[in-house]
Formats: C-alpha cells, structure tokens, sequence
C-alpha cells in the first residue's frame, strides 16, 4: 500500500538562486547529491521544509524520456510504499503508464526501489520502497 508523500520533484532554471530562496525562507539542504543516470549526471540537492522533503533540479532525471520538455515547477511526486511490486501492478492496472522502472537505485540518500509512471491525468510520479534510508526523518 502507499504509505504517504515523500518528496515533491521541482525544476527550477537555476539551481544556486533557488538553494539560496529556500534557504532563506526556512528550508535546510539535508543532502547535496548527484544521481548518475544512463551516463549523465544529475545535482538533485534534497531539502527539508517542515515535515516534508523537496528535490531540486534544473533537469530531471526522466526529462529526456517525455515526448515534450517539462517546465519549471513542480514535476513530480514521489510516494512511499510498503508493497512496491503490488504498489506498481496497481498503478498500471488503474491506467497509469510506467516509463523508468522498476529498478533499485543507491545514491547518498541511500538504497531504493524505484518506478516512474505518468497517471491517466499526466501527471508524474514515483512509487519507491525504501531498502537502506540515509536521510534523517522529518
């Protein structure tokens, strides 16, 4: 079963000036991170706002497999799961469309499975089960 939000994915156009608002307005970079993906490098800084995380990014690591570029914003939403693969199969089954995935990724935040899908709506998400956490709670 999904078990809550964890992150939302934001692009922004530059990555410094918006590390610096967040900052400014109460957030703290819990993780500085760089994701490696099909041979291209990706700076996803994670920060803490409350009782949520943010990603930031000035590119995705899924942008260059959509049919149009993503505009700066919100871009995704990442749930938690207790049940990943039956998690993921119910998601297809009730018309989302998986783009990346299932597959487990390690980086500084720690170990994951993950899946990217688009809902019937198109917006974005990621399903993760967390194996290894690195990230202190919120």
């Amino acid at each position: 079963m999904l078990t809550g939000l964890w992150t939302a994915g934001i692009k922004v156009p530059d990555l410094e000036k918006e590390l610096a608002f967040q900052e400014a307005i109460g957030s703290t970079v819990v993780l500085d991170d760089t994701i490696v993906f099909e041979g291209e490098s990706f700076r996803i800084p994670l920060l803490r706002m409350g009782d949520k995380y943010l990603h930031l990014a000035e590119k995705m690591v899924y942008e260059r497999m959509l049919p149009e570029p993503l505009p700066c914003g919100i871009v995704h939403l990442v749930y938690m799961s207790d049940s990943f693969e039956r998690d993921v199969e119910g998601a297809i089954s009730a018309g989302a469309a998986c783009f990346i995935g299932p597959s487990e990724i390690t980086a500084g935040f720690g170990r994951r499975n993950v899946a990217f899908l688009r809902a019937p709506g198109g917006y974005i998400f990621e399903i993760i089960e967390i194996l290894e956490n690195r990230v202190p709670p919120v």
